[in-house]
């Protein structure tokens, strides 16, 4: 199985909510904050054939970069990530205990939307970069604009 581009992404914004987590077998993924205050789901392309848990994701996404086109293949214990195309460079990837792993336990249902509104990646950039500029934590005045 190859991870595309959309779904690295995902699992580096997932890491920066909660370093380790659980990936269900299936195409969804979900992640949850160790103060149990933020949960994040996310819908991928890939059909993971078995549910595993990783202790440090970051980590995993540095094991993946090894590679300039990383293939894994799901054991029982481990992934095995490969170069594809080559017989010789690979790297198992030990799963974690799933119970010393965060992850949510049920699914939340959210209620419908009240707001909806299109935020682009520019504009969020220009916003985090004044936040971070100033100091602040939110800065409304590009989002009001």
């Amino acid at each position: 199985m190859k991870l595309t581009n959309e779904t690295k992404e995902v699992l580096k914004n997932f890491s920066t909510i909660n370093q380790n987590l659980v990936i269900k077998e299936g195409s969804k993924i979900s992640t949850m904050s160790a103060m149990k205050n933020i949960i994040a789901n996310a819908t991928v392309t890939e059909n993971f054939p078995k549910e595993f848990a990783i202790y440090d994701l970051n980590e995993f996404l540095a094991a993946l970069s090894l590679f300039t086109k990383p293939e894994l293949d799901f054991k029982e214990d481990y992934v095995l990530i490969t170069e594809e195309g080559s017989v010789g460079n690979s790297l198992k990837y030990w799963y974690s205990d799933p119970s010393v792993v965060t992850t949510p336990q049920k699914e939340i249902s959210m209620p419908s939307k009240e707001i909806t509104y299109k935020l682009t990646s520019s504009t969020l950039s220009e916003v985090q970069r004044a936040a971070s500029i100033i100091g602040a934590l939110i800065c409304y005045w590009k989002m009001v604009s």
